[in-house]
C-alpha cells in the first residue's frame, strides 16, 4: 500500500489564497449561529479568529455525517462543519473576525462532528459580576474557555514570540539546546524548589537551565532553550506561576555584562517588530500597542533607582538600602523611564553579591556587588541575567564563602575545570513579557494551563 497524496489534499486552506468569485471549502468550528426570515449567518471559527459565512433559503443545503440532508435549525455551536461557498466582498466591524474584508456565500455546510451536551459553553457570554469569578471559571473550564477570540488571540501572539525569539538567535549563531527537567540540585539554591522521589533518591524539578546552558557555552558558544521551569514559590499573585515557561540565552567569549544587554535589547527589538507585523489583528482585537524600545535604553545601577525614586518623590515608601526593588518601585521606575526617556524598558543592574545566584560574577569594583541585571517592562520584571563566574577557582571560593557543599556540585564545576571562556546570559518570562505586551493584568491568562499554588488541573 502506498499514500498518494494526489488524493488526500488537506482541507479548509483555500480561504488563504482565494480571490473575489472563487468557489471555496473550508472547514472549522461553529462560533456562532443566527437565523433570519431569509437565511441567516454561520460565523466559523479559524486558527487565527472569525469568518462570517452567509446562508439562504433558496440556495444552501445542509447535510450530516452520513449524508443526508437536514435543516439550517440542526447546526449549533462548537460542531465541526465543512462548508463550500463564493467567496464575497464584505466590511466586517467585529474585531474578532480575521477574515474582515470577506464572506462566504454558503452553498453547503456537512456536519464532521457535533458536541454531545445541549450545554454548550458560550464563548460570545463570558461575563461575571467581577474579575477574581470570571478568571476561575475561565480556568476551571480551560480545554473550552480557550476558544474564546480574546484568548486564542493572547496565546497566538505568545507564540508569535517565542518562535521570533528562536529565529533572531538561530539568525544570530546560537544552537537550540534541550536540558533535563529532573535535575540533582537547584540551580538557584533556597528553598523554592519542587521536590521528587526518582526511585528512591531526591531529586528536584528544574528552577532554570543555568548550569545545563553553560555547559552548552563550552560546546557551542553561544545558545538558547525554550523550556519549562518550576518554582516552588507560595504566591498566589497575579505576578507568578508555579510553572512557567523560560526562554534562555547564553553567550561565550562577552567582555561585560553590557554585552548580554545589548544583545537582548536588539533580540527584543526584533520580537516587537515581528509581532506588529505578523499579529495587527491580535492586537486590534486586545486592543494592545507595542511596546517602545528606543535605541538607547535607560539603565541605571539598583542603588540609583532608589535614589531617583526617592528624590523625585514617586514612591510612598523609602527603598534606599534594600537589596532589591520592591514592586511599587518596578512601576515607578518604569513609568519614570517612558515619562522622560519615550522607553517602556529599563535595565537595573548592580544587584548585592549576597542575594544574588552563586554563579554571578561579583564586580571587581565592588565586590559586595554583582555584574547582573534586571530587565523591567511597563512596570513589571521580565528578565534576570548578567556576567557569570567563568573560572573554577573562583566559584569554590564563592561557594564555601555561602556555606555550600562544592563536592554536591562536582559535574558543574568540571565544566570549569576543564576550561571556560567569558560568558553571560539571561532569561524572559515567556507568560510575563506576553502580559507587559499585551497589557494584561493577570499572568495566568498567558498561560494555556496555568499552574499556581491552587491549580494543577485541567
Amino acid at each position: 500500500m502506498f499514500l498518494d497524496a494526489t488524493k488526500h489534499q488537506p482541507q479548509g486552506v483555500t480561504i488563504e489564497n482565494c480571490q473575489i468569485g472563487d468557489t471555496v471549502t473550508v472547514c472549522g468550528m461553529i462560533h456562532n449561529v443566527r437565523v433570519t426570515k431569509w437565511g441567516g449567518f454561520i460565523v466559523l471559527r479559524k486558527s487565527r479568529g472569525l469568518l462570517q459565512t452567509v446562508v439562504s433559503n433558496e440556495t444552501s443545503l445542509f447535510y450530516d455525517e452520513q449524508g443526508n440532508q437536514v435543516m439550517m435549525s440542526e447546526l449549533c455551536r462548537e460542531m465541526a462543519v465543512s462548508i463550500t461557498g463564493i467567496v464575497g466582498e464584505a466590511k466586517i466591524k467585529d474585531p474578532a473576525a480575521f477574515y474582515n474584508t470577506i464572506e462566504l456565500a454558503v452553498s453547503s455546510v456537512t456536519i464532521l462532528s457535533r458536541p454531545t451536551t445541549a450545554e454548550v459553553v458560550d464563548m460570545n457570554a463570558l461575563k461575571f459580576g467581577d474579575e477574581e469569578t470570571l478568571l476561575r471559571y475561565k480556568f476551571d473550564n480551560r480545554q473550552v474557555t480557550l476558544r474564546n477570540p480574546r484568548d486564542m488571540a493572547i496565546l497566538k501572539v505568545q507564540s508569535t514570540i517565542a518562535r521570533a525569539f528562536g529565529d533572531f538567535l538561530a539568525a544570530n549563531g546560537f544552537t537550540q539546546i534541550f536540558t533535563p527537567k529532573i535535575v540533582s540540585e537547584g540551580a538557584e539554591g533556597g528553598a523554592n524548589v519542587f521536590k521528587m522521589d526518582y526511585f528512591g533518591k531526591q531529586v528536584y524539578l528544574a528552577q532554570s537551565p543555568q548550569f545545563y546552558k553553560q555547559i552548552g557555552v563550552g560546546v557551542y558558544e553561544r545558545v538558547f532553550e525554550i523550556a519549562p521551569a518550576y518554582r516552588a514559590e507560595k504566591h498566589n499573585t497575579s505576578r507568578h506561576l508555579n510553572e512557567y515557561i523560560s526562554l534562555d540565552v547564553e553567550m561565550g567569549f562577552i567582555k561585560g555584562q553590557e554585552d548580554v544587554m545589548t544583545l537582548e535589547a536588539a533580540l527584543l527589538r526584533h520580537i516587537i517588530a515581528t509581532v506588529e507585523k505578523e499579529c495587527a489583528h491580535e492586537l486590534t482585537l486586545l486592543n494592545a500597542t507595542a511596546p517602545v524600545l528606543p535605541e538607547q535604553v535607560p539603565a541605571w545601577k539598583l542603588s540609583e533607582v532608589h535614589e531617583i525614586l526617592f528624590e523625585n518623590h514617586l514612591c510612598e515608601a523609602d527603598h534606599r538600602g534594600e537589596d532589591d526593588l520592591a514592586p511599587e518601585e518596578e512601576r515607578a521606575i518604569c513609568k519614570y523611564a517612558y515619562d522622560k526617556y519615550g522607553s517602556d524598558f529599563v535595565f537595573v543592574t548592580h544587584f548585592p553579591s549576597e542575594h544574588r545566584a552563586f554563579y554571578a560574577m561579583d564586580d571587581p569594583e565592588d565586590p559586595s556587588l554583582t555584574l547582573s541585571f534586571d530587565l523591567l517592562m511597563r512596570g513589571l520584571e521580565i528578565t534576570s541575567g548578567g556576567q557569570r563566574i567563568h573560572k573554577e577557582a573562583d566559584y569554590r571560593e564563592k561557594m564555601l564563602r555561602r556555606g555550600m557543599n562544592p563536592d554536591a556540585f562536582h559535574f558543574y564545576l568540571d565544566t570549569f575545570k576543564n576550561g571556560m571562556p567569558p560568558h553571560g546570559g539571561f532569561a524572559i518570562g515567556l507568560e510575563r513579557i506576553t502580559a507587559c505586551f499585551l497589557g494584561i493584568a493577570n499572568v495566568k491568562e498567558c498561560s494555556m494551563f496555568p499552574r499556581d499554588i491552587n491549580r494543577v488541573a485541567p
